[in-house]
């Protein structure tokens, strides 16, 4: 492979992130507890679990539901927009040093090591890695 085809798939990627950033699903998975007020105060009810006839280990059991969970939509997809509007930056600068007259190794090879220790889903940085060290640094 060529480095301006390298260039051309990266820039592709970073379009198709640019252009349907929801493409990706995330999965929150959240374990705790929750307090409930009662009798017109603030305590927590606790019924006690586990154990049985002589044992010594009590406890209490807590459970979620999908209609326990509330998150601020708004402040999440702006959260993740703007990880997504970064994503698109660095591919965007990648791009820019591969098009280069000369392309600086050690500037992609940072931008590849971002990319590895960060967020992204595991697609795009293994594709991106590897046409970037067929094409410039192997």
């Amino acid at each position: 492979m060529e480095i301006y085809e390298a260039a051309d798939l990266v820039e592709a990627i970073a379009r198709s992130i640019a252009e349907n950033p929801s493409q990706f699903h995330f999965e929150i998975n959240v374990t705790g507890t929750r307090a409930t007020s009662i009798g017109g105060g603030t305590a927590l009810s606790v019924q006690a679990t586990g154990g049985g006839p002589g044992s010594t280990t009590i406890g209490y059991q807590s459970s979620m539901s999908g209609a326990n969970i509330e998150i601020a939509q708004k402040t999440a997809n702006a959260a993740i927009g703007q990880e997504m509007s970064a994503l698109v930056d660095t591919l965007n600068n990648l791009v820019s040093e591969l098009r280069s007259a000369t392309p600086d190794k050690n500037r992609i090879s940072t931008i590849l090591d971002s990319l590895k220790q960060s967020w992204i889903p595991n697609v795009i940085t293994s594709v991106v890695a590897s046409v970037i060290t067929a094409t410039i640094l192997g």
